[in-house]
């Protein structure tokens, strides 16, 4: 549990969600999914936390593209436990304009529940191409160019 611990207060950013019944499955757990929704949202505020908000997509026309995703279940989580996510840069991706994101998600306890891996890029929305990875994220990354 203590690399958990280290790795969760380590993470650049880290959102606290409860699991909801709708999160939940016929096993009466969190379902496959919803780990997926929980990581998806707590992207969603980082970014925002960095100054690409929703409002900033728009007036870029610019949108997030998914490339990659895949989750090592560690834990169940059940209704109303509380889960922290966190964001973390992962490794290079081998392609200039993606970037892969880690993200764990801790119970309260500290054990780890789910360790999330993506590869995300950012779409021209009008000519439907991959651009340049914004600033923010070259900063994040310590990307230098």
């Amino acid at each position: 549990m203590e690399n958990s611990i280290k790795q969760f207060n380590d993470a650049r950013f880290k959102k606290t969600i409860e699991v909801r019944w709708a999160d939940c499955d016929a096993n009466h757990h969190m379902r496959h999914s919803a780990y997926s929704d929980f990581c998806g949202h707590t992207r969603v505020c980082f970014l925002d936390s960095i100054g690409l908000t929703t409002e900033w997509f728009k007036k870029h026309n610019v949108g997030p593209v998914l490339f990659k995703e895949e989750t090592e279940y560690k834990r169940e989580a059940h209704l109303g436990e509380l889960l922290t996510v966190t964001f973390e840069p992962g490794e290079p991706t081998g392609f200039s304009k993606s970037v892969q994101i880690v993200q764990h998600m801790y119970k309260e306890s500290g054990e780890l529940a789910a360790i999330h891996k993506c590869v995300v890029a950012w779409m021209d929305l009008g000519k439907r191409k991959i651009i340049d990875l914004p600033e923010q994220i070259k900063r994040v990354y310590s990307i230098n160019e």
